[in-house]
C-alpha cells in the first residue's frame, strides 16, 4: 500500500516514513500543498497524512480540493491545533481522522492501519486464496499453515495480488504501487522479486505457476478462490437533521429526573471521605467511590457541568491511590468533594445544559433582504434552529471561517455570476453541507447552474419565511432512512444525556447500559455506527471492540470510543483493536454529531 506524507517538517516526516516502511508501506513525502497535489495527480495513494499548516496551499484547502475532485482515499490531518472547531472544520472538509502534534508514532501508525482497514471495503484482514493466507494485521503469511518468511517487498507484492486477484499488473504498475517516487527501480528488480516470491511459495508446496505471467501484459494469480464479500452496509442519509420537539424542555426534564441520582452519587463520595478521614475505609468502599467519581466525570460533563466533570476526574484520580490514604490526601479529597457539591448545587442546570446539550443545528442565512432575514430567523426558532445572518458575499465567506452550519439558505437575484462562484466555494469547502437557494428571477439554465455548483434545493421567490424554513427542515430530515446508532455505556444518566444531545441531528438512537447484552442487541439493531465507553463492569468497551472485529460480519462497522480517559496508552490500545475514532468526555452535541456524520459519510462515499 502506498502512503503520501505532506508536511514541511522534513526530519519528522523522514522518521515517520522510516517507521511506515518497516511495516511494508511505500511512502512518498511532499513538503507543501501544491507539491502534494502534483503527487496525487501522478500516483495512486491508499492514504494521505496531511499537515494543516503548509506552504503554498494549506492542508484543509488541499483536503477540500481533493474531495471536490472526487478523490476518496482516507485523509488523516496532522496538526498542532487542538480546538474543537478546528477539528470539526477539518473533518467537515473531508478528513477521516485528526491527530494533534506532538504525536506518538505507535498511536499514529495504529490510526493509519485503522483507516486502511476500514477502506478495504469488502476484504477481510485475513486474505485467502486456496491454501495461501495473509494476515494484514500481523503481516504473517502461510501456505497450508506453514509460515513463509518473505522480504518486505515480497510481502507487499503478494498482498497486492491478493487484494486484487483478478487484476493483471504490469511491471510499471507494480513499481507505482510498491515503491516510493524517490527510489523507483527498473523492471528487472520487479522480475527478481517475483522470482524470489515464486520460489518461496513453491518450497512451501504451492504450484510453480501460482503467479502467472501474462505475456506482453504483466502478472496475476493464475486461479482464484471465491471471496466471501462482507455484508454491504445499508445506505444511510448524510443530511444533518433536526426535530420540532422542544429540546430545551427535554434537557431540563432529563436533568430533573437525574438530579436525585447525582445527589446520591455525591452522598457516596461524602461517605467515603468521612471513612477515610476516620481511617475506617476499606477497599470495597474506596472502589465504589472511585466508580462513582468515574460516572460523575462522564455524566456531569454531558449535562453541561464541564467544571464539575473535571473536579470529579480529580476525585477519581485521588481514589486510585493505594490504601491507606494519608491524612493530607484525605483532607484534599474532602475539599475537592465539597467543591463538587457546590458546583452542582449552586449553578443553574438550564445555563449549563443550554451551553452543552441543547446546542441546536445552525442555519446560515445569506441575503441582502434584512427584513426577510429577520423573519426567517424568527421562524427558524420555532423549528429549533439557530441562525447566523450574512448580508454580503464577503460576510458569508467570513462567517464560514468561524462557524460550522448544519445547512445554508441563500437568496440571490439572477443572473448573478458572483452567487454561483460563492456556491461553488461553499460546496468545495464543505461538500456535505446541504444548501437551499432561493432564486429571484432567473430561468432554467440558472437553476441548472445552481444545482451544478452544489445547490440541493431550489425555491422560486416569492416564498414566505414559513415555506422557506419548512423546506430547510425537510432537507435536513432527508429522504432516506435515518442512520442507526448504538451507544453502549454502563451509566444510564450519561446515555440519556447523550441521546438528548444527538436528537437534533435525527439519528435513530439505541442505548444499552448492560454490556453483557451487547451481542443480542447488536444483531437486533444492525447499527450503522457503534459508540462505546471504555471502562464498564464485567465487559469493557475494548473487549467489545475486540469481539466485534473477530466476526467477519462486523469487521467494517465504524466504532467510536467516547470516554473520560485521555491518556495516550488507552487511545493507542483502542486504535490497535480497530477503533475508528476516540472522543474524550465531556463532548458537545455538535462535535459528537459531526464526528458521527463524517464517519457515516465515508462509508456512503465508498459504495
Amino acid at each position: 500500500m502506498r502512503i503520501l506524507l505532506v508536511d514541511d517538517d522534513e526530519p519528522l516526516m523522514e522518521a515517520l516514513a522510516n517507521n511506515l516502511i518497516e511495516q511494508h508501506y511505500a511512502v512518498d513525502i511532499a513538503i507543501d500543498g501544491e507539491a502534494a497535489w502534483e503527487y496525487v495527480s501522478l500516483f495512486t495513494y491508499d492514504l494521505i497524512v496531511l499537515d494543516v499548516m503548509l506552504p503554498k496551499l494549506d492542508g484543509v484547502s488541499l483536503c477540500q480540493r481533493l474531495r471536490s475532485e472526487g478523490y476518496q482515499m482516507p485523509i488523516l490531518l496532522l496538526t498542532a491545533r487542538d480546538r474543537s472547531i478546528d477539528k470539526v472544520r477539518g473533518l467537515n472538509a473531508g478528513a477521516d481522522d485528526y491527530v494533534v502534534k506532538p504525536f506518538d508514532f505507535a498511536e499514529l501508525t495504529a490510526r493509519i492501519r485503522a483507516l486502511l482497514r476500514r477502506e478495504s471495503r469488502t476484504l477481510p484482514p485475513i486474505l485467502q486464496w486456496e491454501n495461501l493466507s495473509l494476515d494484514s494485521n500481523t503481516c504473517n503469511v502461510t501456505y497450508q499453515e506453514q509460515p513463509l518468511h518473505l522480504t518486505p517487498k515480497e510481502y507487499a507484492l503478494l498482498e497486492l495480488f491478493l487484494r486484487n486477484p483478478k487484476h493483471v499488473y504490469s511491471a510499471g504498475a507494480i513499481i507505482e504501487n510498491l515503491w516510493s517516487f524517490e527510489d523507483p527501480p527498473g523492471e528487472d528488480a520487479v522480475r527478481t522479486h517475483i522470482k524470489g516470491l515464486r520460489q518461496k511459495l513453491k518450497q512451501a508446496g504451492a504450484p510453480a505457476n501460482i503467479i502467472e505471467t501474462v505475456y506482453g501484459i504483466g502478472y496475476r494469480l493464475k486461479s482464484f478462490a471465491s471471496q466471501s464479500p462482507a455484508k454491504t452496509a445499508k445506505a444511510i442519509s448524510r443530511a444533518k437533521k433536526t426535530t420540532k420537539a422542544k429540546h430545551n424542555v427535554a434537557v431540563a426534564e432529563a436533568w430533573e429526573n437525574f438530579k436525585q441520582v447525582m445527589e446520591e452519587r455525591l452522598a457516596i463520595l461524602s461517605k467515603a471521605v468521612v471513612a477515610l478521614k476516620e481511617q475506617q475505609s476499606n477497599e470495597k468502599l474506596q472502589q465504589q467511590a472511585k466508580a462513582t467519581a468515574h460516572k460523575l466525570a462522564g455524566s456531569l460533563g454531558s449535562f453541561g457541568f464541564s467544571e464539575g466533570s473535571k473536579i470529579a476526574r480529580e476525585v477519581e484520580q485521588l481514589l486510585e491511590a493505594e490504601l491507606p490514604l494519608t491524612q493530607e490526601q484525605a483532607r484534599q479529597l474532602d475539599e475537592i468533594v465539597n467543591v463538587l457539591h457546590s458546583e452542582i448545587k449552586n449553578k443553574s442546570p438550564e445555563h449549563n445544559c443550554g451551553s452543552q446539550l441543547s446546542e441546536k443545528p445552525l442555519l446560515l442565512i445569506g441575503t441582502r433582504d434584512e427584513q426577510w432575514a429577520r423573519q426567517l430567523a424568527q421562524e427558524a426558532g420555532n423549528w429549533n434552529l439557530r441562525t447566523a445572518i450574512a448580508s454580503t458575499l464577503s460576510s458569508v465567506r467570513e462567517l464560514l471561517t468561524r462557524e460550522l452550519p448544519a445547512i445554508a439558505l441563500l437568496k440571490t437575484s439572477f443572473p448573478n455570476e458572483e452567487s454561483l462562484v460563492l456556491l461553488r466555494e461553499i460546496h468545495a469547502r464543505m461538500p456535505s453541507l446541504p444548501m437551499v437557494v432561493v432564486m429571484e428571477g432567473g430561468d432554467f439554465n440558472d437553476r441548472l447552474q445552481v444545482v451544478r455548483q452544489g445547490g440541493n434545493l431550489v425555491l422560486q421567490y416569492p416564498v414566505t419565511p414559513v415555506q422557506a424554513i419548512e423546506s430547510v427542515s425537510d432537507l435536513l430530515e432527508g429522504s432516506g432512512s435515518r442512520a442507526k446508532i448504538l451507544i453502549v455505556d454502563d451509566d444510564p444518566q450519561l446515555l440519556a444525556a447523550t441521546k438528548i444531545a444527538l436528537q437534533p441531528w435525527g439519528f435513530q438512537l439505541t442505548t444499552l447500559d448492560n454490556p453483557k447484552q451487547f451481542w443480542s442487541v447488536l444483531a437486533k439493531v444492525n447499527p450503522n455506527l457503534l459508540v462505546l465507553d471504555v471502562e464498564m463492569p464485567e465487559v469493557s468497551g475494548m473487549e467489545l471492540c475486540q469481539v466485534l472485529r473477530s466476526d467477519p460480519q462486523w469487521q467494517r462497522l465504524p466504532v467510536l470510543f467516547l470516554t473520560v480517559h485521555q491518556d495516550e496508552k488507552t487511545q493507542h490500545q483502542a486504535f490497535a483493536l480497530g477503533a475508528d475514532d476516540f472522543i474524550s468526555k465531556p463532548v458537545v452535541g455538535a462535535e459528537l454529531a459531526n464526528r458521527i456524520l463524517n464517519r457515516l459519510e465515508r462509508i456512503r462515499s465508498i459504495k
